[in-house]
């Protein structure tokens, strides 16, 4: 089998819908943000969650790895909503970094706010960051260290990017196509690479680490993937879409308008 094949025989993508799942994705997101990198971020340090008032407008996906069951990574998208209270009809960027957003067109706020969005939170335990069997921070669900096959470490490169593509799906789903993302230089070059090309449209902040804002047009983003992309960012629209309208369109607790 193929790279990919071997990827897509490893791990599952899960929309999130329920408070389990939330306080899942939130307990990842606390080991990596807050217990390896040390971000100041929100946290229930008793409980060991990472979570902010975003979150409850927000849209969730996780990577799961099956043999194992641990929580391979997860990312979110934040819409810009219409209606609620004023700081939720503000992206986080908006609220936290709106000094350094520059670009004389593409800002948050000369777009159409139904069709803006953030994406963020990308969070991937450090066991799948790395090929190696270092020890490393463990899963809160797994009392040991875990164990991968190297058939299974060579799939790792594909989780970072293949949550992005989840992202670029979400957004398609919603209809957010205009999509801003706060993110170090690194990033955005090796998301170049796939054919998905944030435009820099910010001056250099600090926020979690230094940062650009970054945007992209989600359409245009489908159009420019490389073809290698193509078959994984299928399987991740198809799986998302039947999970989207099965899970999240029955909820009357997140409004995407």
């Amino acid at each position: 089998m193929n790279v990919l094949n071997d990827f897509l025989s490893s791990f599952e993508f899960r929309l999130v819908a329920t408070e389990a799942e939330r306080q899942r994705a939130y307990a990842l997101r606390h080991a990596v943000f807050r217990r390896e990198l040390d971000y100041q971020m929100t946290e229930d340090a008793d409980l060991r969650l990472e979570s902010d008032l975003y979150d409850q407008k927000s849209l969730m996906v996780m990577l799961e790895h099956k043999r194992s069951g641990l929580s391979a990574g997860c990312m979110r998208m934040v819409p810009a909503l219409g209606i609620g209270p004023a700081h939720l009809q503000r992206l986080p960027l908006e609220e936290h970094c709106t000094d350094s957003l520059t670009h004389p067109q593409l800002h948050p706020q000369k777009l159409p706010r139904e069709k803006v969005c953030e994406i963020s939170r990308l969070a991937v335990p450090a066991y799948f960051r790395h090929r190696s069997q270092k020890q490393h921070l463990i899963d809160v669900a797994d009392a040991t260290h875990p164990s991968f096959s190297p058939d299974e470490a060579r799939t790792f490169p594909l989780i970072g990017i293949s949550l992005f593509l989840a992202a670029t799906a979400l957004v398609g789903l919603t209809g957010h196509y205009h999509v801003f993302a706060m993110m170090e230089s690194r990033l955005p070059r090796l998301l170049a690479i796939q054919g998905l090309r944030f435009q820099r449209v910010g001056e250099l902040t600090v926020f979690h680490g230094k940062r650009h804002a970054f945007y992209i047009d989600q359409r245009q983003a489908v159009i420019d993937m490389q073809p290698t992309l193509a078959a994984l960012y299928r399987h991740v629209e198809e799986t998302l879409t039947r999970q989207y309208h099965q899970k999240v369109l029955s909820l009357d607790s997140v409004t995407f308008s």
